[in-house]
């Protein structure tokens, strides 16, 4: 008897951090949300067309409010990928289109924060870094509204950042290659700019088999094969997007978006703070670079909004400065060990932020910059090495405070975008 209750006894204690966060996360991102959690359901009806043998939407009863939908003579298509209705399938093959896509986000979006907190686990960061990181993750950043939100673009983020942080912990519990490479690859028909973080998972595992970069080491036959198992996981991914594309615009490099970039231009929308103020200015492409330094300030700059009176200030739907929303981040800068992880991450970051930056919006309907999901996981691997690094009692002070401004933002930006 007693060989077998220690056992169940240490995986129930075991098992009791993860349930209480999710729990917690769960509430609270449920009782953050406003209105019908089934409102912007586009990859609802994208998984009932599925079900049905087709991408196209037409017979599925998609709403004539929904935005972003493509028509193309009797047919209906949305250009988001289909990672995220991929997931929905067995909920809608029971339930139908009556599945509420933003309970999913903020069920899964709960999920996400209990994977994190077993991340940390795994990078074995103390317990008070681990204290403060997962509040941090949960209530003080981006991921807090999309989750609570659940509208198409934000359960997207969501989505993506699910699988990314399944595949870091498959890299940092070395599974095998073409898992890992498979998990990232929901990512990416999830979120196509994660794509860009292939090289992250690359570059960790080169490190694990040689101490420096060298002409040799790349051309190992060793290294030479993690790469093409790494590949073969990846693969089938890219083939389903160009057959996603082929199979609603004849094309495999049509994705749809360009057509959904048109629109907002014929209909002269204000889909960023630039067009907002500058609503006579020419338009810039899809992707170009002059939309650079508007990300920048969506993301560094971007103010809130202020009332003449000073009043009030609220946040704009167009972005606001991680410096002010998540001001945590700024210890992702100040790890000092070096790791593979460190420069892997940074990798990552740069990569995945390439085509994020040359795009046409900065996010717009949104608390904070929302695209920062898409390189998120790495940026909070970078915090928390960054807390353990330091651990002076002055150092946990400042973290303590920045991470209790960041919850607070959150709580703050929250109550305020969920009234647009």
């Amino acid at each position: 008897m007693t060989s077998t209750a220690f056992p169940l006894a240490e995986r129930l204690r075991r098992f009791a951090p993860p349930a209480f966060i999710f729990l917690v996360v769960y509430a609270f991102y449920l009782l953050s949300t406003d209105g019908p959690l089934n409102g912007s359901g586009h990859h609802v009806y994208l998984a009932q067309a599925m079900l049905n043998g087709t991408f196209d939407l037409a017979a599925t009863g998609i709403p004539d409010r929904y935005n972003d939908v493509i028509s193309a003579g009797e047919s209906t298509y949305i250009p988001f990928p289909p990672g995220p209705a991929i997931l929905l399938l067995p909920l809608v093959a029971i339930f139908g289109t009556d599945v509420p896509q933003g309970h999913v986000a903020v069920f899964l979006g709960a999920v996400n924060v209990c994977l994190f907190w077993y991340l940390l686990g795994l990078l074995r960061v103390s317990g008070v870094t681990r204290g403060l990181m997962v509040p941090f993750f949960a209530f003080g950043t981006v991921h807090y509204y999309a989750a609570a939100t659940g509208g198409v673009w934000h359960y997207n983020h969501v989505v993506a950042v699910f699988f990314l942080l399944l595949a870091i912990i498959l890299l940092l519990r070395r599974a095998p290659l073409i898992l890992i490479a498979a998990t990232l690859g929901f990512a990416v028909i999830s979120r196509g700019p994660t794509l860009m973080a292939a090289p992250f998972f690359l570059w960790y595992v080169y490190h694990q088999r040689h101490q420096t970069l060298t002409f040799r080491g790349l051309l190992s036959r060793a290294w030479l094969k993690d790469v093409a198992l790494f590949a073969s996981g990846l693969v089938p991914f890219g083939i389903l997007l160009l057959f996603y594309n082929y199979a609603r615009f004849d094309s495999v490099i049509d994705s749809g978006y360009q057509a959904v970039y048109e629109s907002y231009v014929n209909r002269d929308v204000a889909y960023s703070y630039y067009r907002l103020q500058f609503p006579d200015a020419g338009h810039f492409s899809l992707f170009d670079i002059r939309n650079v330094p508007l990300h920048i300030h969506a993301l560094f700059l971007a103010p809130p909004d202020l009332y003449p009176d000073w009043s009030i200030i609220r946040p704009s739907r167009y972005g606001l400065s991680v410096l002010f929303t998540s001001p945590a981040f700024i210890y992702a800068f100040l790890v000092r060990r070096e790791t593979p992880l460190k420069a892997a991450s940074w990798i990552a970051i740069a990569l995945v932020s390439i085509p994020l930056f040359l795009h046409y919006s900065q996010g717009w309907w949104q608390y904070g910059y929302r695209f920062l999901l898409d390189f998120a996981p790495f940026l909070l691997i970078l915090t928390a090495l960054g807390f353990d690094d330091h651990t002076s009692v002055g150092s946990r002070r400042i973290q303590f405070a920045l991470v209790a401004w960041s919850v607070v933002a959150g709580v703050w930006g929250l109550y305020w975008a969920n009234g647009w």
